[in-house]
């Protein structure tokens, strides 16, 4: 990295309740480098803060009780920190199933 402020683009898709709050189904996100769950939680509540309760932790250190992030449809990323890098998708949704 050369000496500005780099960062990493991303898109996250919204789904369920995210999506209804936010009003949107998709955001673009340039999230600080080196890209991390924190960072990634951070530039999405401030791009969409219609989102704090509602998928995100009012105080931005993760997603609320019940939500999940997919990285690249492949993969469910649980509580464990992750890094992302550019051009990544991500998938907000809720982890609970009702029946």
């Amino acid at each position: 990295m050369n000496g500005t402020a780099a960062t990493v683009r991303v898109k996250v898709e919204l789904f369920g309740t995210p999506r209804i709050h936010s009003g949107t189904a998709a955001v673009e996100l340039a999230v600080p480098y080196p890209a991390n769950r924190g960072k990634l939680v951070a530039a999405l509540a401030k791009q969409c803060p219609a989102l704090l309760g509602h998928g995100l932790k009012e105080d931005l250190t993760d997603l609320e009780d019940g939500y999940v992030f997919n990285l690249n449809g492949l993969a469910f990323l649980g509580e464990a920190d992750f890094t992302l890098a550019n051009g990544d998708s991500l998938l907000l949704i809720s982890s609970q199933a009702g029946g």
